[in-house]
């Protein structure tokens, strides 16, 4: 009884910080320009502090020469990657797109596999994520995709289609990966900067795989004609 207690004093909380945060986010990205490279510096600073935090100070951390490298890519990576999105003619638009597939399917592999439950995913891994949460996030992908064809009308409508399921998946690998990196340093949350959520890392997990794919599709648009 007390442990549901926890969780849903938990899920109030993660739900009233993301009620406050995501339109702030969206008008950041909207807004564009200097705001939006700003901010987006500023997530990379803060994921630096976090990634210190995680693996110098812990002393499971044996090979720190190689976790400051991994550390730089991981960081690095994604936030280039946005950068480069961002200065493209659509490229506020694509990032919002990514983020709302990203957040639904966060929110629809939670919710459909507490509904449904079954066989665990990756139990030694995430033991509360579920294979009916996983295909259940891909099938609410499947209908953002539906969605985006009718907001970007691209040339290729089963190209975005097929792009934006497989952003949940990635997603989904992406957020059993930083859970891997907090099982190998042995901490719960990589922060307690965003109350309900822990730190920064434990929010942009679906964006390290992601945003890097989506900066070579929007590279290639010329040729793919996606967006």
């Amino acid at each position: 009884m007390e442990n549901r207690k926890i969780l849903n004093k938990n899920l109030l909380t993660r739900t009233i910080t993301s009620i406050i945060l995501i339109p702030i986010v969206l008008f950041i990205i909207i807004t564009g320009g200097w705001i939006l490279k700003c901010t987006i510096l500023l997530v990379a600073l803060l994921m630096g502090l976090e990634w210190k935090s995680l693996t110098h100070k812990n002393p499971n951390n044996t090979a720190p020469t190689f976790w400051n490298i991994i550390g730089l890519l991981y960081i690095a990576t994604p936030c280039v990657s946005l950068l480069y999105i961002s200065s493209k003619p659509e490229g506020s638009s694509i990032i919002i797109w990514l983020l709302v597939t990203i957040w639904l399917s966060d929110i629809s592999a939670f919710f459909i596999g507490k509904l449904i439950g079954g066989p665990k995913l990756a139990p030694k891994i995430s033991p509360n994520k579920t294979w009916a949460g996983f295909f259940g996030a891909v099938f609410v992908s499947y209908l953002v995709g539906l969605a985006s064809q009718l907001a970007f009308r691209p040339e290729h409508p089963d190209s975005l289609l097929a792009l934006t399921i497989t952003i949940s998946i990635y997603a989904q690998v992406g957020d059993l990966l930083e859970s891997w990196l907090k099982r190998k340093f042995d901490i719960k949350d990589s922060g307690s900067m965003i109350p309900g959520h822990g730190g920064i890392l434990d929010r942009i997990d679906g964006i390290v795989l992601t945003a890097p794919k989506i900066a070579l599709v929007v590279m290639f648009q010329d040729h793919l004609n996606i967006f």
